[in-house]
């Protein structure tokens, strides 16, 4: 080597030491640097790439009937989800994963972004209460998706099937128009109430939810648990059903439709609420086959999901006659001792209208009209009114609004009057006398719902106590499973004249004693009511009728109270297509009463066990 060359070779190699110690200690004090003065910043980021945080679902509160049994419980299930930060973003996976699990692969795309942007909530739900076959689906998918999970989570239960479908409803996810609506009120996955109670006292029985913070390894597996906050269960609530008065509404219901309310006159309580055809819950609580959405949801026919007690609107027929009669008796068109001849029809402005007694029922008074079930008694009376005073009558004692009962979607009562037909009917917005005459007897444009009936034939019976049927009866104490009573909601008081009164009910009293529903007449309880008949399609005679196929028939009613002599229930009775109310809805209505006042002190409920027991099973044979 030239000697000359090796001064700057020493100088090449100092300086390589320089810049590899410096090197060195750059190497140090980034590390320094980072243990120091970083680390617990990038602590928090591994922990928080190990460390998942998991919402735990509440529970909802229990649902018990009056006297503690329960209608609505909750059950452990297991759910097959996918946690937020494990949603898959390629297209082809959710595809593959909608075919293996035999979804729908456009819906599912569109939940699962739905759910990716969404700040916070449940995990995204796949399938729901996985039995063994489902469980046994589920480890397999999981082996392709590995990102899938197994999560366990209350489940709701109505443990009277179709016993109060209508009255409970359901629970179901919170869609995103009512996210939309309600901003802030709930969160992606939440189940909420979807129909009847579960709906109308969601904000009272869903919970708060829960989380826990688990350690999961490189494949999702958790590996620890670094604590959690227990979810906080909804409230449990009574409610003023009572379970044996529901079952008798149903079993004497049968297959035919129709509705029963009663009616608690002390504070408005509903003791039943029964709509058939009626639907079991438990059934919306997985996804529905399209031949149970053809049977439920777009049935057209039957309409298994109306809520026929407040969301049926049928004409009264002549239950609607005291209504009639009340407004005559107030504007003093007639005296209670006005007679009114009936020969079985009689011509109102060049048309003749027919009693329901071709040979007619000679003169009578107004307690032998209501008792005898008159029409043309009832059609006179109207011929000497406006349909304006009959629609001021319905208003006066609130047969014109809804009832204001705890359930949603209640239909209003229809009552017409000239300002009613001219937004009804702009093409022919006159109103006929004719019409009125129809209006008389429950017919016409007329309309009413069971709910709205029932609580007018309260108003009789409590002499003008104008009532809010209710189904919320109170809260469960927590500690003691005691009831804490919910305020009453309002009465307004609408007195009726004493004597006028005394009219009304005389003649609802004949109507059992020996008129249109004697049949029904209870020798201990003396029960007291008007029979309908609402006439659904027009015929010729009772020969033409005879051969009417079931949908014309018409549809039988029968509402009023009992006992008479201090009244404790009011109660409607509604039977599509069954005929004359005498002989189909007095006789429901005489079971009902039957049952609440004389079965039901004698053979009571056994205590509450937990789930709802049949009132009329068998007693167990004694032991020989």
């Amino acid at each position: 080597m030239d000697p000359r060359q090796r001064p700057v070779l020493h100088r090449r190699i100092g300086a390589m030491r320089v810049m590899a110690w410096g090197l060195v200690a750059l190497l140090v004090l980034v590390y320094a640097w980072l243990q120091l003065v970083r680390h617990g910043e990038y602590r928090q980021i591994a922990l928080n790439q190990a460390v998942k945080v998991r919402p735990l679902a509440a529970p909802r509160g229990l649902v018990l009937d009056r006297n503690g049994h329960r209608l609505v419980d909750n059950r452990r299930a297991l759910h097959l989800v996918i946690q937020r930060e494990d949603l898959p973003t390629r297209p082809e996976v959710v595809a593959a994963l909608a075919e293996a699990l035999d979804l729908d692969p456009q819906a599912l795309a569109r939940k699962v972004q739905s759910y990716r942007q969404a700040g916070k909530g449940r995990p995204l739900v796949l399938q729901e209460n996985l039995d063994e076959s489902g469980i046994a689906l589920a480890e397999r998918v999981r082996a392709r998706f590995p990102f899938l999970g197994v999560e366990v989570a209350p489940r709701r239960v109505y443990l009277g099937d179709e016993l109060a479908g209508h009255a409970m409803g359901y629970v179901g996810e919170v869609d995103e128009e009512l996210m939309k609506a309600r901003p802030g009120a709930f969160h992606l996955g939440e189940i909420i109430g979807k129909e009847g109670f579960e709906a109308a006292g969601n904000d009272r029985l869903k919970g708060i939810d829960g989380q826990k913070r688990i350690l999961v390894d490189q494949l999702g597996t958790e590996v620890a648990n670094f604590g959690q906050i227990d979810a906080a269960p909804g409230r449990s609530l009574y409610l003023t059903l009572d379970a044996g008065l529901q079952k008798v509404a149903q079993e004497a219901m049968g297959e035919e439709a129709g509705a029963v309310v009663v009616l608690d006159l002390r504070d408005g309580g509903v003791l039943a609420l029964y709509s058939s055809p009626s639907y079991d819950p438990n059934l919306f609580l997985n996804r529905l086959s399209q031949d149970m959405v053809d049977r439920y949801l777009a049935n057209s026919r039957t309409k298994p999901m109306l809520n026929r007690a407040t969301q049926g609107v049928y004409a009264p027929g002549s239950t609607f006659k005291l209504l009639v009669g009340l407004a005559a008796l107030e504007k003093g068109v007639v005296t209670p001792q006005t007679q009114v001849y009936c020969a079985g029809r009689k011509n109102f402005y060049g048309r003749d209208f027919r009693c329901d007694k071709p040979t007619g029922h000679g003169s009578l008074s107004m307690v032998q009209a209501i008792a005898q079930s008159c029409d043309v008694y009832f059609y006179e009376l109207a011929s000497r009114m406006d349909v304006d005073d009959i629609h001021a009558t319905a208003e006066k004692y609130g047969l014109t609004e809804r009832t204001g009962i705890d359930l949603p979607q209640e239909k209003r009562t229809r009552i017409p009057s000239r300002a009613w037909k001219k937004k009804a009917v702009p093409r022919d917005p006159k109103w006929y006398a004719g019409e009125t005459i129809s209006v008389g007897i429950g017919q016409g444009a007329v309309g009413v719902t069971p709910i709205g009936l029932a609580r007018f034939y309260a108003l009789l019976a409590t002499r003008g106590k104008l009532i809010t049927p209710h189904l919320f009866l109170g809260l469960r104490d927590d500690e003691t499973s005691q009831l804490i009573p919910a305020p009453v909601p309002p009465v307004r008081d609408t007195p009726l004249d004493p004597a006028i009164w005394a009219v009304l009910d005389e003649g609802l009293y004949e109507v059992v004693r020996g008129g249109t529903a004697a049949a029904s007449a209870l020798k201990e309880i003396t029960m007291v009511g008007k029979t309908g008949t609402a006439q659904v399609a027009t015929f010729v005679d009772r020969a033409h009728y005879a051969r009417q196929a079931k949908a014309l028939k018409d549809h039988a009613l029968f509402a009023g109270y009992a006992p008479r002599e201090k009244p404790q229930i009011a109660f409607a009775v509604v039977v599509e297509n069954a005929g004359f109310g005498a002989s189909s809805a007095a006789p429901i209505a005489k079971k009902l009463v039957q049952y609440w006042f004389l079965d039901r002190p004698v053979r009571p409920l056994p205590p509450p066990r937990g789930k709802l027991v049949d009132p009329f099973a068998p007693p167990p044979e004694a032991p020989e």
